[in-house]
C-alpha cells in the first residue's frame, strides 16, 4: 500500500471526522478476566463514540465475541491456530503465570503477531487504516512484530516494571525469583530483533514506573494513560437488598486465588475481626491454585460456616454479589493493576489494600484504605484495626469519594474519548512526517 494514502485519508478531516482504527490483540474476551478484556472495551467504547473501528485477534475468541459482540461481527476478523501453538502452549501449561509470560506465552504471542501482521497490511489497504492500536500484552517487556505497516502504530497502555514488596519473598515462587530477572535483561536484546516498540508512533503507559521499562533507544512519544478502566453499565451500586442485615458485616475479596493476591492474609485477619464482630463474614470470589489450601485454611481457623467460596462468577454476578458487601479487602504484593479495585470504587465499595502497584495507584487520593506493605503479620494486624475503625458513616464517605474519582478518570467512555483524541494526533503527526499536509 502507497504510505501517503492513509495519512492523506485522514488529513483531509472534511472526508470523516475520526481516524479508521485496527485493534490488534492475541486473545479478547468479556469473560475470562484480565487483559484480555481490554481489547473489547477500547473496539466497542470506540464504536459507541462513531469511530469506524475493527478488531484482529486470534480464532480461539471467535466464537464467544460474535455469540456476544453479534451487530460487530463484520468488523472482527480473526487469524486461525497453529499446530505449533498448541503445543508450545500445553508445555507452558505448568508453568507460573510470570514465567510462562516469558516463556511459552512469549512464543505462542510471537506467533499469532507473525499471521496478524500479514493480515494487518491487507486490512490497512483494503479498509483504508488510519491507524493500529495493540493494547495487549501489557507488560512494556514483551516484543512486537507490529512494524512497516504503513500507517502509525501506537502500543499500550503497558503496566509492568513490578517488583515485590520488602517481606513478601515467601510468596514469591522459588524459581520466577531466578527465571523473571534474567528474563528481563533479555528483553532487551529481543525488542532490538523484533523491534515493533522501538518503532512505534507512541507507546501508552500506566504509570511512571511502567515508563521506566522503557528501552532508552525508543525516540517516539511516551503518553500516560491507565490500562485498566470501568464500565458504568456493569458496576454500579443497585442498592442493598432488604434481606440484609446491617448489624451485619460482611467483607469481600475478588480475585485469582493467588499466594500474591493475599487471599490467605485477608482470611486470617478476618478471623481476627470475627472474635469482636460475631456476625461478620467473608466471601471469596474468584478461582485459582490456592482454593484447595484457602478451605483447609478455613476449617483449621474454625470459619468455615462463615465464609463462602464462589469460585469463578460472571461480571454481572460479581457485580451483584459486590454490591452486597461493606468492604473489600484486597491485600495483594504484586498486582501492576487491579481493576477489581477500580470496579469496588465505581460501586462505592470502600476498599482496604497494600499500598503497592496499581491499589496503591488508584487509592492515593482516597476512595479506600491503603496499608503499608510488610510481613504477614503486621499486615494482618493493619487490616484487623483499619475494617474495625470503619463505621458505616465512614464507609459511606470513602465511597463517595471513590465513585467520584472513577467518574473523573476511569470510567471507558472517558478513556475513549481521550484515545480518539491521542489518535488524531498521531495520524497528524505521521501525516506532517511524511510532507502531507491538511488540504
Amino acid at each position: 500500500m502507497d504510505t501517503s494514502k492513509s495519512a492523506l485519508g485522514f488529513s483531509r478531516s472534511e472526508k470523516r471526522s475520526h481516524p479508521r482504527v485496527l485493534i490488534i490483540a492475541e486473545n479478547a474476551s468479556l469473560s475470562v478476566g484480565g487483559e484480555a478484556i481490554l481489547p473489547v472495551q477500547w473496539f466497542v467504547g470506540l464504536a459507541r463514540e462513531g469511530v469506524e473501528a475493527h478488531l484482529l485477534v486470534h480464532s480461539r475468541c471467535k466464537a464467544e465475541l460474535i455469540c456476544e459482540l453479534p451487530q460487530f461481527r463484520g468488523r472482527m476478523h480473526f487469524v486461525p491456530e497453529t499446530i505449533l501453538q498448541t503445543i508450545v502452549w500445553k508445555l507452558g501449561a505448568r508453568l507460573s503465570p510470570h514465567v510462562r509470560d516469558f516463556t511459552s506465552g512469549w512464543v505462542v504471542h510471537l506467533i499469532s503477531q507473525f499471521m496478524q501482521r500479514r493480515a494487518a497490511r491487507d486490512m490497512i489497504a483494503k479498509l483504508s487504516i488510519d491507524i493500529v492500536h495493540q493494547p495487549t500484552p501489557v507488560s512494556p517487556r514483551l516484543p512486537s512484530m507490529l512494524h512497516g505497516l504503513s500507517v502509525p502504530v501506537i502500543i499500550g497502555p503497558m503496566n509492568g516494571n513490578m517488583t515485590y514488596p520488602p517481606g513478601s519473598a515467601s510468596v514469591r515462587p522459588i524459581i520466577e525469583r531466578i527465571f523473571v530477572p534474567v528474563a528481563r535483561c533479555f528483553s532487551g536484546v529481543a525488542n532490538r530483533v523484533i523491534p515493533g516498540k522501538l518503532r512505534a508512533e507512541m507507546l501508552l503507559v500506566a504509570n511512571e514506573r511502567t515508563k521506566q521499562a522503557i528501552s532508552q533507544s525508543y525516540r517516539g512519544s511516551v503518553e500516560v494513560i491507565c490500562e485498566n478502566g470501568v464500565d458504568p453499565q456493569v458496576w454500579r451500586m443497585s442498592g442493598r437488598p432488604s434481606t440484609h442485615d446491617v448489624n451485619r458485616l460482611r467483607l469481600v475479596f475478588v480475585g485469582r486465588l493467588e499466594r500474591w493476591k493475599g487471599p490467605s492474609i485477608a482470611l486470617q485477619a478476618f478471623g481476627e475481626i470475627k472474635k469482636q464482630r460475631p456476625q461478620a463474614e467473608l466471601w471469596i470470589i474468584g478461582d485459582g491454585p490456592e482454593m484447595r489450601r484457602l478451605k483447609n485454611e478455613a476449617k483449621t481457623l474454625g470459619l468455615i460456616d462463615a465464609v463462602n467460596f464462589f469460585g469463578w462468577v460472571s461480571r454481572e454476578q460479581c457485580s451483584q454479589m459486590m454490591s452486597q458487601s461493606d468492604i473489600m479487602v484486597f491485600p495483594s504484593v504484586h498486582d501492576c493493576g487491579g481493576a477489581v479495585v477500580l470496579e469496588a470504587m465505581a460501586m462505592g465499595l470502600p476498599v482496604v489494600a497494600v499500598n503497592w502497584g496499581g491499589p496503591g495507584d488508584y487509592l492515593s487520593e482516597g476512595g479506600g484504605i491503603l496499608i503499608n506493605p510488610s510481613n504477614r503479620e503486621r499486615m494482618v494486624s493493619e487490616i484487623v484495626e483499619v475494617i474495625l475503625g470503619l463505621t458505616p458513616a465512614k464507609r459511606r464517605e470513602l465511597g463517595a469519594v471513590a465513585q467520584q474519582i472513577i467518574i473523573e478518570r476511569y470510567t471507558w467512555p472517558t478513556k475513549v474519548r481521550k484515545i480518539v483524541d491521542v489518535y488524531r494526533s498521531v495520524c497528524e503527526g505521521y501525516a506532517q512526517s511524511l510532507g502531507i499536509g491538511k488540504t
